[in-house]
């Protein structure tokens, strides 16, 4: 579709990009949603200062087709304010309030200032003793995360921030940052009546690092196992992507050989991440003797994962043109070992679940969202698929081989607590008759050094690209844009983006936490399959 003041059009492997004019930014949104584009993936920045721009990159899906539009629009550098487009897509809040804090983008219209009368700040502190005030670390020359205050702790007690702007006939409590329920240091300030939610408001960034700003200053290739440790569960989720948009920049691709291993590495992690899921949520809804199968059955599909890696959970085994290691041999035979041990066991594991009285109550109809909210807040993966919305990218837009592979999308229909822990059981199964696929395929070992010595350590010529994977979390995108026509970025990238979907589904209780009681807010939230390190970057 043609959009209001297009300035450019051209196609990336998995989306059209189009730069339009900034005052067109409003309207062309509007008309993407008319047209079917309601699904919102992400927004974010990227910084010119050579060209005294700040770039915007709003991305959309229609689920329709598959088809997708990443619209683009470049704004003044000193003066930095556009309309947001959180009255068109709900689910772009969150990414504004990030865009403002790490470029200082004005969002004007944010549904912050109806009630703080500014843009919150969700990963960086808002006490100027912790982090400058007017510091917004991905500009080129604000000085990034360095020489940030020395602190003492002893005088930081708190700030009257966390006073503002709550409601006089609501009772708050503060859910975290330590709470087992949360595991990882992320908190929830919850506005009660008796014991019913009317009032949340996410606390994110206890663990937020920089690692934008931190890919900026490394070397193309040793940024791939810095993603690793940006969710340790599922590291070769976040591999991919970084490395699917290298290559579309690069115009490098990898043979047949490359795009199995890569499944066949990203099928294993998947379980192995699904497996600690049904464990961490049965835990906490008091069913013990889950996690502790969970935690059994995990680890043989560690090791698998070790012994094809050479990593147990941080593997840096993706690269552009393929990977770093051959199937090694012996797999083949311990893999069939492990998959007949653990289906006796997984059934078991399924029975006795889904037979738990406990289970039943903090599972079956509660937190219930449905298809329409799902969509609006930009949910993506199995808690999405819960919500009976069929997409999944490895299906509804194939990449890397996919395409070629037998194997069926687990969808839900009633968007519970248990339809999300169900389609993960449904994956788990999945993901084996992938990896079986995959490894018939693999007969023999082959030669992937010669993929390698093609691919360059980093891109010669601009560009920009989003890559995207359908880890066991939902879409993890990464965008890399390239610029190695200036001197700090000619081996460097120079702008990274991670799309967290952990880092929406989290944001969207906001919205969707209210109205629920306390006891199902939690469980709710581990539904949702958190990743901390990942959300907060």
């Amino acid at each position: 579709m043609k959009l209001v003041g297009e300035l450019e059009r051209k196609e990336w492997r998995n989306a059209t990009y189009v730069q339009v004019e900034p005052e067109y930014w409003y309207e062309n949104a509007m008309r993407l949603k008319e047209n079917g584009f309601d699904f919102p993936s992400m927004l974010t920045a990227v910084d010119w200062p050579a060209e005294k721009k700040v770039e915007l990159l709003l991305l959309v899906y229609r689920l329709s087709d598959g088809k997708a539009i990443a619209m683009s629009t470049k704004i003044d550098r000193e003066k930095r304010e556009i309309a947001s487009l959180s009255g068109v897509y709900p689910g772009i809040e969150w990414h504004e309030n990030e865009t403002y804090e790490m470029f200082g983008v004005n969002f004007i219209g944010h549904p912050d200032y109806k009630r703080w009368g500014r843009i919150r700040k969700i990963l960086l502190s808002e006490d100027p003793r912790l982090f400058p005030k007017d510091r917004y670390p991905l500009l080129k020359d604000s000085g990034g995360y360095k020489n940030l205050p020395k602190v003492n702790w002893n005088e930081v007690y708190g700030t009257d921030q966390e006073k503002e702007g709550l409601y006089e006939d609501l009772t708050y409590v503060y859910v975290g940052p330590q709470h087992p329920a949360t595991h990882g240091p992320v908190g929830f300030l919850l506005g009660l009546k008796g014991e019913i939610i009317e009032d949340v408001i996410p606390r994110l960034g206890y663990v937020h690092r920089g690692v934008e700003w931190i890919f900026e200053q490394k070397e193309y290739l040793k940024v791939i196992p810095l993603l690793d440790r940006q969710c340790y569960v599922d590291a070769i989720g976040w591999e991919l992507p970084y490395v699917f948009a290298l290559e579309e920049i690069m115009n490098v691709k990898p043979d047949r050989r490359g795009e199995l291993l890569r499944i066949l590495a990203m099928e294993l992690s998947r379980i192995q991440s699904h497996i600690l899921y049904i464990g961490s949520f049965l835990e906490n809804v008091n069913h013990l003797t889950g996690f502790a199968w969970t935690v059994r059955d995990r680890e043989v599909f560690i090791n698998l994962l070790e012994m094809l890696t050479g990593q147990r959970m941080t593997f840096n085994y993706i690269r552009p043109g393929g990977v770093t290691r051959d199937l090694p041999q012996g797999f083949k035979d311990l893999y069939e070992k492990v998959k007949v041990r653990f289906l006796k066991h997984f059934e078991k594991l399924i029975e006795t679940s889904l037979d738990n009285p406990t289970v039943a109550m903090r599972a079956e109809g509660v937190a219930k969202v449905s298809a329409e909210d799902a969509v609006k807040y930009g949910w993506s993966g199995p808690n999405l698929r819960g919500s009976g919305v069929a997409w999944d990218l490895r299906i509804n837009k194939p990449y890397g081989g996919y395409d070629t592979l037998e194997f069926e999308g687990a969808v839900g229909n009633v968007g519970d607590n248990l339809d999300r822990m169900l389609i993960r059981f449904e994956e788990i199964k999945q993901s084996l008759k992938i990896i079986d696929q995959v490894l018939k395929e693999l007969t023999t070992r082959g030669d992937i050094g010669t993929h390698l010595k093609r691919a360059p350590p980093f891109p010669r010529q601009p560009g920009i690209a989003y890559g995207v994977n359908e880890a066991a979390r939902g879409e993890s995108g990464v965008l890399v844009v390239a610029n190695p026509k200036d001197p700090r970025a000619r081996m460097k990238p120079w702008r990274v983006h991670m799309r967290s979907p952990v880092f929406v589904h989290t944001m969207s209780l906001k919205y969707l936490g209210k109205g629920m009681l306390l006891q199902d807010f939690l469980a709710f939230y581990i539904s949702l399959d958190t990743c901390v390190a990942e959300m907060d970057r």
